[in-house]
């Protein structure tokens, strides 16, 4: 009895107790499972962690790429950029020449026109004096030779003669 009583009063005895307390409930609760399950979880997220980490990698290594080929592809760019101010400005070159030509074709028939307008008005002043000083002339003449002034009265009269009506 001394030993039970030894037992009791002391914490072997309530160490003892709470031990098979812990197993039994740890068996019923199956505690394993819990630990494989925490354990399992732990792992999936470290895997999934080391996913993410790799395919993070490989982004950055992408990006990585792309700013490598930044340059050549800036360069590129910019020699299409220039090709197309080139073509730009030859196109606009030559549409300014042609412009250049018509203005200049067009200025060429207006002179001329004007040319024609000028002769022609210079033709109309010119007869309309000639046909002036003609007439004073043959006034003139009429006023101091009356002989001439019979003879065309006469050659009009057998120019009516000739004509049959």
């Amino acid at each position: 009895m001394d030993i039970i009583q030894l037992l009791l009063q002391s914490n072997s005895l309530n160490f003892i107790v709470v031990l098979l307390i812990i197993i039994f409930i740890s068996k019923k609760m199956n505690i394993k499972q819990i630990f494989e399950d925490i354990k399992n979880q732990i792992a999936n997220y470290v895997n999934e962690s080391e996913k993410e980490k790799e395919l993070s990698e490989k982004g950055l290594q992408e990006i990585k790429n792309k700013v490598e080929k930044l340059p050549a592809e800036i360069d590129l760019i910019e020699r299409s950029v220039q090709r197309s101010i080139n073509n730009f400005e030859k196109k606009n070159e030559k549409e300014i020449q042609e412009k250049c030509k018509d203005i200049d074709n067009t200025a060429k028939r207006l002179l001329n026109l004007e040319t024609k307008k000028f002769k022609s008005k210079l033709t109309g002043i010119l007869s309309e004096t000639s046909i002036n000083l003609a007439k004073d002339n043959a006034v003139n003449q009429l006023k101091n030779n009356r002989e001439l002034h019979d003879k065309y009265i006469y050659e009009a009269i057998n120019e009516l003669d000739g004509i049959n009506l």
